[in-house]
C-alpha cells in the first residue's frame, strides 16, 4: 500500500489514530510521513488540500468512529472533482462473529452486528467504497495489493475519491507481488472514442477566422490538469486571444499576464472587465465548464451571466478521462493557420486608497492587490467560506510555484477548511523553498471571519509543529455575517472579549491589530518579507453596508431573497432586470 502511495506521487497522510488503524500505521511510518490532525474531519480536509496541490490526498483513520466524521470532507471532495484515499482500519477479518465490536454503529437494542456503516456512509454519496478481503480458499493468492492498486488508480485517472476499509489482520499478510507500470503516463486508461477531434478543431479556427476579438472562457475542470492548462496557455499566447475564468477556475492562470480578465461572474465581476466581455467580445470559446450550470458560478441566477447565453460560442466541454479529448483539439489548434490577434487590456478603476482609511472588506482586496503587484513572489490566498471567500474574487492572483494562487471549496463550500487547505499547502511550499530564503518563497495568506477561524484554530498547533509560515488575515465582527436574517444567539459566534492575539502567541505566533489601510499596509509587508512562523493581522470589520465590498452586499441580498424576504425579492428582481 505504501509502495502503491508513493508511486503515485504521495509522501505524506494526514489522520488520526486509533486501535483498528495501528497496524497500518506501524506499516506506513517508515515509507511516508503520517501526519497527525486536530480530528478526523480536518484531516479529511487536509487530504483534500493535498489533492489540490500535489495532486492526490491520503486520509488514514480508524474503523467507523474515525471514518464516518470523514464523510463531509469525502462529499466536498466528490463535489470539487478531487482524488483523495479515504483509508480506515477495520476490525480483522477473523474477529467478525456474533458479538458486537466497539465503534460499530449498533445500540443494546440491536438485534445483530452491523459493519457496514461506514462503507455505505460513504456508498450513499456516489463515492466507490470497498472493504480489502484476504485470502479465501488455500492455494488462492491474496490480491489485496493489487485491489489496493486500482482502487488509487480510479481515483486518480477519474479525479474522485475512494474509500477503503482495511481489517487489521490484513496488514501482516501476504500478498500477491505487483509490478508498477514505468510512470504514471502509462498507467492503463480509457480508450479515446472521439473520432470528430479535427472537425471541431477546424470549426473553432473557421470561427476564430471571422471573429476581432475573441475570448477563451475557461471551467473548472481544468483545474487539476497540468496537460490541458498547458496547451491552453500556449494557445492564448500563441495567437494573443485574451481569456477569463469561471469563478470556480479563478487561480489556476496568472491574473497579472496581459491576456488575463480575471474571473467571469455577471453582476459580480469588475465594471471595465464586465463591459469588455459582454460589449466588445465577439466570439467565446468555452473549455472545460460544468456539465451542468451551478448557481454560484452563473451569478445567482440573476440573468447577468451573458456568457451563458453568448450567441457566438463554442463549447468544448470534455467528456473523455483526463480531458484527452480537449487536449487532441488544441494540439490541433496549436498548428493551425490562425491570425494573432490585437487585444488591449481593459484598465480597472479600482479606485483610490488613503493611508488613513479604515481598512475593512470594502478595499481588503485594492490593498492586497496593491501590495501583490509590488512583489515577484505569489501571494497564495485561501479564503474562508463566508464574507472572506466572496469578497476574494476580486483579489488579482500570481502564479505560484504550486500552479494555484487561490485554494478554497467553492462549491460544496464547507467552513473550516481554510487552515486545513492553508496547512497542506504550506508544507509543499516548505518543500519547494527548502534551501531558499524566505524572501524568495511564495506567501501563504489565509483570509477568514472569526466564526470560520475559532471553529479551526486548533489546526495552528500543526504549523507550530511543523514549523510553517502563514499569514492570517482575521476579519472581526463577532458575527456570523453571510446571509444573517435577524439577531438570533446563533450568529453570534464570538466575544468582544476574546483576545486572539494572545491565542495566537500560544502557538508560538504573533499579532496585530490593524484599523487603517497605512497600519495593514505596513504590517503585512513586514509579515511578508520575513514570511515565517505564524503572523495574525486582527481587522475590526463593520456591519455597516458602506463597508462591505460589492459581492458581499449582492450575496447578503441574494440569501434574503431566497430565504423570501419581502424587500429582498423585491430588490434582488431589480438586479436581475
Amino acid at each position: 500500500m505504501a509502495q502503491t502511495l508513493r508511486f503515485f506521487g504521495s509522501r505524506r497522510i494526514y489522520g488520526v489514530g486509533g486501535d483498528f488503524a495501528a497496524n497500518l500505521i506501524t506499516a506506513f511510518e517508515d515509507e511516508l510521513d503520517i501526519c497527525p490532525s486536530s480530528n478526523e474531519m480536518h484531516a479529511g480536509f487536509t487530504a483534500c488540500g493535498q489533492a489540490e496541490v500535489e495532486g492526490l490526498g491520503v486520509c488514514l483513520t480508524t474503523y467507523t468512529v474515525g471514518s464516518l466524521p470523514c464523510v463531509s470532507a469525502a462529499a466536498l471532495a466528490l463535489t470539487e472533482k478531487l482524488p483523495v484515499i479515504f483509508i480506515s482500519g477495520a476490525p480483522g477479518e477473523s474477529e467478525i462473529n456474533h458479538m458486537a465490536l466497539h465503534h460499530t454503529v449498533s445500540s443494546c437494542s440491536t438485534w445483530r452486528s452491523e459493519y457496514d456503516a461506514a462503507l455505505e456512509s460513504f456508498k450513499a454519496l456516489g463515492i466507490r467504497s470497498e472493504r480489502l478481503q484476504g485470502q479465501r480458499n488455500p492455494g488462492q493468492p491474496n490480491v489485496a495489493g493489487e485491489h489496493f492498486f486500482r482502487l488509487v488508480a480510479h481515483a486518480y485517472l477519474n479525479k474522485e475519491p475512494v474509500f477503503i476499509e482495511v481489517p487489521r489482520d490484513l496488514v501482516a499478510d501476504k500478498t500477491q507481488a505487483i509490478e508498477f507500470p514505468p510512470s504514471l503516463c502509462q498507467l492503463p486508461q480509457e480508450v479515446f472514442l472521439l473520432k470528430g477531434v479535427s472537425l471541431v478543431a477546424r470549426q473553432v479556427v473557421e470561427k476564430l477566422l471571422a471573429a476581432n476579438k475573441p475570448l477563451l472562457y475557461l471551467g473548472e475542470k481544468a483545474k487539476l490538469n497540468k496537460e490541458l492548462l498547458a496547451v491552453v496557455k500556449r494557445f492564448c499566447h500563441q495567437y494573443q486571444i485574451p481569456y477569463t475564468t469561471t469563478w470556480f477556475a479563478k487561480g489556476v492562470l496568472d491574473e497579472f499576464e496581459p491576456l488575463s480578465l480575471g474571473a467571469y461572474n455577471g453582476v459580480f465581476t469588475d465594471e471595465q472587465v464586465r463591459n469588455y466581455i459582454e460589449n466588445e467580445v465577439d466570439y467565446v470559446l468555452e473549455v472545460a465548464t460544468s456539465i451542468y450550470q451551478l448557481d454560484t458560478n452563473t451569478a445567482f441566477d440573476t440573468g447577468t451571466h451573458l456568457l451563458n447565453d453568448f450567441e457566438n460560442k463554442t463549447i468544448l466541454k470534455g467528456t473523455s478521462q483526463l480531458e484527452k479529448d480537449l487536449i487532441g483539439i488544441f494540439e490541433q489548434l496549436l498548428s493551425a493557420d490562425i491570425p494573432v490577434f490585437d487585444f488591449t487590456p481593459p484598465k480597472s478603476t479600482g479606485g483610490e486608497l488613503f493611508a488613513d482609511e479604515k481598512i475593512d472588506f470594502h478595499n481588503l482586496t485594492r490593498v492586497l492587490n496593491s501590495l501583490q503587484s509590488l512583489d515577484q513572489r505569489a501571494y497564495v490566498y485561501f479564503p474562508e467560506i463566508g464574507n472572506s471567500y466572496f469578497a476574494s474574487y476580486s483579489l488579482k492572483t500570481r502564479m505560484s510555484s504550486l500552479g494555484r494562487s487561490w485554494l478554497t471549496n467553492p462549491w460544496y463550500a464547507a467552513m473550516g477548511t481554510s487552515l486545513p487547505y492553508a496547512r497542506a499547502a504550506c508544507k509543499q511550499l516548505q518543500q519547494l523553498g527548502a534551501g531558499k530564503a524566505a524572501t524568495e518563497n511564495d506567501v501563504a495568506v489565509v483570509i477568514t471571519g472569526d466564526g470560520g477561524f475559532n471553529f479551526q484554530l486548533n489546526d495552528l498547533i500543526h504549523f507550530l509543529r511543523d514549523d510553517l509560515s502563514v499569514i492570517i488575515i482575521y476579519m472581526r465582527n463577532d458575527i456570523f455575517h453571510l446571509g444573517k436574517n435577524s439577531d438570533a444567539e446563533i450568529y453570534h459566534c464570538s466575544d468582544k472579549n476574546f483576545d486572539v492575539i494572545s491565542l495566537v502567541k500560544a502557538y508560538g505566533g504573533e499579532g496585530k491589530r490593524c484599523s487603517t489601510v497605512a497600519g495593514f499596509r505596513d504590517y503585512f509587508s513586514a509579515c511578508a518579507d520575513e514570511n515565517s512562523g505564524i503572523k495574525l493581522i486582527e481587522v475590526p470589520a463593520s456591519l455597516e453596508e458602506q463597508y462591505q465590498c460589492r459581492e458581499i452586499s449582492l450575496l447578503n441580498l441574494y440569501i434574503k431573497a431566497r430565504n423570501g424576504i419581502p424587500q429582498a425579492v423585491i430588490d434582488w428582481n431589480e438586479i436581475k432586470r
